[in-house]
């Protein structure tokens, strides 16, 4: 052996262990609670920890690689307090090297594997993975730089960390690839969940000295009374019970509480206040729960394809230029065809765009045209419900979706041009994608698309069109 590395040697694996073991620590606590992995990216783009984190190469014969990175680093921490504690013999010390010298080896080797996977076999990366990563890699530089142990020992410790390193790949190979997607389960609310939504629509408010009927909400300061109910668990549009899809609206408040939240819109035309509220009307339909019932959509309301009273609702969570959202659709569009006038999907746009979504810290470039594509979809919806589908559908076939302009040139084919540029320069379909936003911060983010049903909801890419339809004639009636 060469003399024993001194206190910057030990420093610097000392950091690299302690991060690696902590992000590691934090990648298991994740896949073992189904978290969603934080601020790194979702959907299918490059940035994608869901992705590498759901894939066959996070696991090695069924068990967290995550797991097996905390024996390497809790194994490299004890030897190394070994070789350079002061109190034990050389023999022991040099022992404790020779370990070092090891697992430092096995994660650097393993990260160099990892991170070929990440680039050219799951084509996602994982930030907190190529953290730990680069620690592995980092450590194992410092070692061949100036560990103490001399070239034979050293490349012999190599050949028996490498052989570690082909069984670690040959089980990963062997895996059998986990589902794509997770099942969430919800019980049934009890009758007064304090912890519902609801959202009122534009001209539904009551006016001064009525009272509030259920599932409406009042001005602030102008209830009837201070007993007033209502549909706590209703989730509503922004244009609940228009008369007219074109109708100018103006958002004039937003209201929030724990539980609550409100967004009122006013009527700019010359009926006023008052006539408004009187022409709202409950539109026809049935309503759709989600959640356990926790939160509930008139199908009427929301961009859909399918009739609005059909036998069977399911209610998407996507992004058109979302990866596994457009395999997902599909399924759905085959499973579509079986059920025929039985079913409707309501189709929900969450745009992994920072520009219209807040939870997206960093807009990845597949994500681009995310809002406009969501935005030109609504509009086309709102102007003619019975081109939506027609237009959903060229949008969402194929592996890449067409540029906005390429779409709006579309819509502008199956609507009138007019009236769909006053409808998208309206900002209504801004106020959807808001609120859509909303009903995905509710259902706890993560990754999308999500199928949501009264007591299920799947999150995650659903490609099986038998596994759908058996789903849907049981969880979506």
């Amino acid at each position: 052996m060469k003399p024993l590395p001194g206190r910057v040697v030990n420093l610097v694996l000392t950091v690299c262990i302690a991060v690696a073991l902590s992000t590691s620590c934090y990648l298991l606590w994740a896949h073992l609670t189904s978290s969603a992995i934080a601020g790194c990216g979702g959907g299918g783009g490059w940035i994608d920890c869901e992705g590498v984190a759901n894939s066959q190469w996070a696991l090695w014969f069924g068990i967290p690689v995550s797991l097996l990175a905390i024996g390497i680093y809790s194994g490299l921490a004890i030897a190394l307090v070994v070789a350079s504690a002061g109190h034990f013999t050389p023999a022991v010390r040099a022992i404790g090297w020779v370990l070092v010298t090891a697992a430092v080896f096995a994660a650097g080797m393993s990260a160099v594997w990892f991170i070929f996977v990440q680039l050219v076999i799951v084509k996602h990366i994982c930030l907190y993975c190529m953290l730990a990563h680069g620690c592995g890699l980092v450590a194992s530089i410092t070692m061949l730089l100036a560990g103490p142990l001399r070239a034979k020992s050293t490349m012999a410790i190599s050949v028996v960390s490498f052989t570690g390193l082909m069984v670690l790949v040959i089980g990963q190979i062997l895996t059998t690839p986990p589902d794509t997607f997770q099942i969430e389960r919800f019980d049934t609310p009890a009758a007064a969940e304090p912890d519902s939504l609801d959202f009122t629509p534009p001209g539904e408010f009551t006016p001064p000295g009525e009272f509030a009927p259920p599932g409406e909400f009042a001005p602030p300061g102008e209830s009837g009374s201070a007993d007033d109910s209502f549909d706590d668990s209703l989730f509503e549009s922004p244009t609940a019970g228009r008369s007219d899809p074109l109708r100018g609206w103006n958002q004039i408040g937003l209201l929030a509480s724990p539980g609550a939240f409100l967004l009122g819109v006013l009527d700019t035309g010359s009926t006023g206040l008052g006539a408004a509220a009187s022409e709202a009307k409950p539109p026809a339909g049935r309503v759709a729960a989600v959640q356990g019932g926790r939160i509930k959509l008139r199908v009427a309301d929301w961009p859909h394809v399918g009739p609005s009273d059909a036998k069977y609702v399911v209610v998407e969570l996507f992004d058109y230029c979302c990866p596994p959202c457009r395999e997902t659709y599909q399924a759905i569009s085959q499973a579509k065809k079986r059920f025929g006038d039985e079913l409707a999907v309501v189709l929900l746009p969450v745009p992994l765009n920072s520009d219209c979504n807040p939870t997206i810290a960093q807009t990845q470039p597949r994500y681009q045209d995310s809002c406009n594509l969501a935005k030109l979809a609504i509009a086309t919806w709102r102007v003619d419900p019975d081109k939506f589908a027609t237009l959903h559908d060229w949008i969402s076939q194929g592996d890449e979706p067409p540029s906005y302009v390429a779409a709006k040139a579309k819509a502008e084919t199956l609507v009138d041009p007019k009236k769909l540029g006053a409808e998208l320069a309206s900002g209504v379909p801004g106020q959807f994608i808001d609120r859509h936003v909303a009903l995905y911060k509710r259902v706890g983010e993560g990754s999308i698309p999500k199928l949501m049903f009264p007591k299920t909801s799947v999150v995650g890419k659903f490609t099986s069109v038998d596994g759908l339809v058996d789903l849907i004639r049981r969880e979506g009636g």
